[in-house]
């Protein structure tokens, strides 16, 4: 919980609020924001820092209250109180060094994110003028605080109740005219700062703007706060907030942020018969109110929700197995001497071994040996492809269906009782280490690196732990309360984790290494930032990365609008771009949303398409059409930016690529669907903040981190990555195995002596991982 240590109302929809956030005041410049939700359940919003203060911990900020949270932060929060989440400083800092005359424009609420700016451009040596403008007097605030670095003062209100009357521009204009500036700075609303950009474009003079646009996470993400500038793809929280006024598409800007019009508009109506009720209610307190002969051929089949039952809502798909199920399934095994199955699993689970002690009902005992390699079986039963990993190895894949290994580990994680986990207790500390990300990776290194007896803190950017897990994988597939409570076992096991915490801003690699004293760290941030085709049209409204319409569903409970702030903007007809699992997830979710209407659009045939079988059936059975051997080409929008269409080619299959899928050739045939959302689930491209601060990691040319493929060992002494920051998008077992080799080459890197970089191969393999100091368990009583 964050505190508000002071606020301050300057008038009726303006006013200032200094929170204490130590590590954010301590890493926070000029022109960066944050990120605040003010409890479960409530959007996530972003502000901009109007000053900081390192040596008292603070971050001042100043609001306009104009939407639904804005305007309870106003109404129901004072001195003292305290609100959930606060992330930051997140966005690039402004640079202004010394550049002779600086003109410094705040329009309303701009004039406070403008201030910090001013005080440095003035500490840096320019003649600053400022201009504030207002609509009115009573509205005026902080003129002081601007006199003080200010050269000239010019004061604006539209009404003439005070200075000059009118607007900034006009101002604007005539010191360009009378006094040329080397440089304009303008932060406000979107129309104004626009505005400044077209008066002094004919005079050829810098323009810098800060655009706060709509985001969902604020750390690069989701790509909902995506820009063109200079006719490039840019998102304003981690290329911004500032870019070159010249270079931004405004109109295309001023389009997007209307996206969501409607649903705010309803939930400020909602909000303010809220609040009558509450007048009514509680203030004037009235109350008018075996042998492989004797196999059974087939896998016992998953128990599942019934197709137009399952479509309607966000409940779990897959049933799992009953007792009876998962013992008749067990029977399949046939105990092989050599157990394929086990080569196939990427985190070398025993599979034989917990399979055997299912056959034999000991429930509680097959956790064991699974907990011995993962203490995730819940979550890695439900969304792991066993069909391509460890079933595929099954030897009775050469004659008939394998065992449904996933389906018995998920049975197992759900029904059997677990020891109690406490923090294990060791004679000598291994070492300190941080681990960077929530997500499967990162959770499997901290689950190794806590029972060597290393002191682990995971550092998450989010909110909520679990990473891709959380915002990726809709509870349909992955319930929520099953990741709280594998994740709580780390939690009991001594593992430390930190939300709200981006490294890159927050803090830094380099700073985790040297001032906060931790021996090694473990970047598992994900890939995260979305990719799109740069066909015509999308950047519409409606036209989503699947970061973010997943992100606004899964993460933020979107479904259930306006219960919780987020919305999410679908309307009767969806196309999603994409056939892997998560364009599985995107078409899904958007069918339970209500779309009457919901499309997959793909370039290659069904055959090639990455998505589990099982999620593709699952799609069909929901009443998702297909369009496979199709191309995006545009997606048509009408004059008010709102999408109306998708114009796709038709393609045919040439040869193999590298990948071994035939390629898809053009055809010159296309078609026009009719679609008012588009969902892009193309991939993702390396996210750039973890390592921009850390010049030492050395990334390929793609931006992913450099690391060894058996150790994870990055260029950096003491610095391992594993997972999609260096693969590029893959599945959670994959990025847990990276995270368990990860942290069986830290144990033997902290104990290494000299430590040696890179750990040589040796020295892995001779590793050791020290013996917890007994601890009395409590019994375990026998399964049914």
């Amino acid at each position: 919980m964050y505190q508000i240590i002071r606020c301050e109302r300057f008038s009726d929809v303006t006013f200032l609020w200094e929170v204490l956030a130590p590590d954010i005041a301590r890493a926070a410049q000029p022109g960066q924001f944050v990120m605040l939700r003010l409890y479960e359940g409530g959007e996530r919003i972003p502000l901009t820092v109007a000053d900081f203060d390192r040596e008292a911990g603070t971050i001042t900020m100043v609001i306009q209250a104009l939407g639904k949270t804005t305007r309870e932060m106003r109404d129901r929060y004072r001195e003292g109180d305290s609100f959930l989440d606060f992330v930051g400083p997140l966005g690039l800092p402004a640079h202004l060094d010394k550049v002779g005359h600086v003109v410094f424009v705040g329009g309303g609420l701009g004039v406070a994110p403008i201030y910090p700016q001013l005080r440095v451009a003035k500490e840096a040596g320019n003649r600053t003028t400022g201009i504030m403008g207002f609509r009115s007097k009573d509205l005026i605030f902080w003129e002081e605080r601007f006199a003080s670095q200010c050269d000239d003062l010019l004061i604006c209100t539209d009404d003439g109740s005070y200075g000059r009357p009118g607007f900034v521009t006009d101002a604007l204009k005539h010191v360009l005219e009378t006094d040329k500036p080397d440089m304009v700075v303008a932060i406000g609303p979107l129309p104004m700062m626009n505005a400044c950009v077209e008066v002094t474009r004919p005079f050829g003079v810098k323009t810098m703007v800060s655009l706060n646009t709509i985001m969902v996470d604020g750390t690069g993400m989701c790509g909902s706060c995506r820009v063109t500038v200079d006719g490039k793809v840019k998102f304003a929280c981690v290329d911004g907030p500032d870019f070159d006024g010249h270079a931004v598409d405004f109109q295309e800007l001023l389009l997007r942020q209307k996206r969501f019009k409607s649903e705010e508009s309803k939930a400020n109506e909602r909000f303010a018969h809220v609040c009558n009720l509450d007048k009514v209610l509680v203030q004037e307190g009235k109350r008018t109110y075996k042998k492989i002969a004797d196999v059974a051929p087939h896998q016992v089949p998953m128990p599942e929700r019934d197709p137009l039952e399952r479509a309607a809502n966000f409940e779990e798909v897959n049933l799992g197995y009953t007792a009876d199920d998962a013992f008749r399934e067990a029977e399949r095994c046939l105990q092989c001497r050599n157990p394929n199955c086990v080569s196939g699993c990427p985190v070398g689970v025993d599979i034989q071994g917990f399979v055997r002690s299912l056959l034999v009902h000991d429930l509680e005992g097959a956790l064991k040996v699974i907990y011995e390699s993962s203490l995730f079986p819940s979550i890695c039963g439900r969304v792991c492809p066993q069909e391509s990993q460890c079933e595929a190895q099954c030897l009775l894949a050469k004659r008939m269906e394998p065992v449904a290994i996933g389906r018995l580990e998920r049975f197992i994680g759900d029904y059997a009782r677990p020891l109690k986990a406490v923090p294990l207790k060791f004679a000598k500390p291994l070492g300190k280490v941080a681990v960077v990300g929530s997500g499967p990776g990162g959770l499997a290194a901290a689950a190794d690196l806590v029972r060597f007896g290393a002191e682990v803190t995971v550092y998450e950017a989010l909110h909520v732990l679990g990473g891709v897990l959380q915002y990726g994988i809709p509870p349909f597939r992955l319930p929520r309360d099953i990741i709280e409570r594998e994740i709580q076992r780390l939690k009991d096991f001594g593992v430390t984790f930190l939300t709200n915490k981006v490294i890159g801003k927050t803090f830094t690699v380099p700073q985790l290494l040297e001032e906060m004293g931790f021996d090694a760290v473990f970047i598992a941030a994900g890939a995260g930032a979305p990719s799109f085709l740069g066909i015509p049209g999308e950047f519409a409204g409606r036209v989503y990365s699947a970061n973010e319409f997943l992100t606004r569903v899964n993460l933020m409970a979107g479904n259930t609008f306006p219960i919780v702030d987020t919305p999410v903007s679908i309307g009767e007809s969806v196309v999603v771009i994409g056939a892997g699992n998560t364009a599985m997830d995107c078409l899904r979710v958007a069918k339970r949303l209500g779309a009457p209407k919901v499309r997959c659009v793909y370039r290659r045939s069904e055959d090639e398409a990455p998505a589990r079988k099982e999620e593709l059936r699952h799609a069909k059975e929901e009443g998702i059409e297909f369009h496979f051997l199709h191309g995006p080409v545009e997606i048509n929008t009408d004059a008010d930016g709102n999408v109306v269409g998708m114009r796709v080619e038709r393609m045919d299959l040439g040869e193999p690529d590298d990948k071994g899928r035939r390629k898809p050739i053009p055809t010159g045939t296309f078609v026009d669907l009719d679609c008012d959302t588009v969902i892009y689930a193309l991939g993702t491209n390396a996210n750039p903040v973890v390592a921009s601060t850390a010049p030492a990691l050395v990334r390929n040319k793609w931006g992913y981190i450099v690391a060894d493929e058996q150790s994870q060992a990055t260029t950096m002494p003491g610095v391992f990555a594993g997972g999609d920051i260096v693969t590029g998008g893959a599945t959670v077992i994959l990025a847990m195995g990276a995270g368990r080799r990860a942290a069986r080459a830290i144990g033997a890197y902290l104990q290494d002596k000299a430590k040696a970089w890179p750990p040589a191969p040796e020295t892995i393999e001779a590793f050791v991982p020290p013996a917890p100091l007994p601890q009395p368990q409590e019994p375990v009583p026998a399964s049914a």
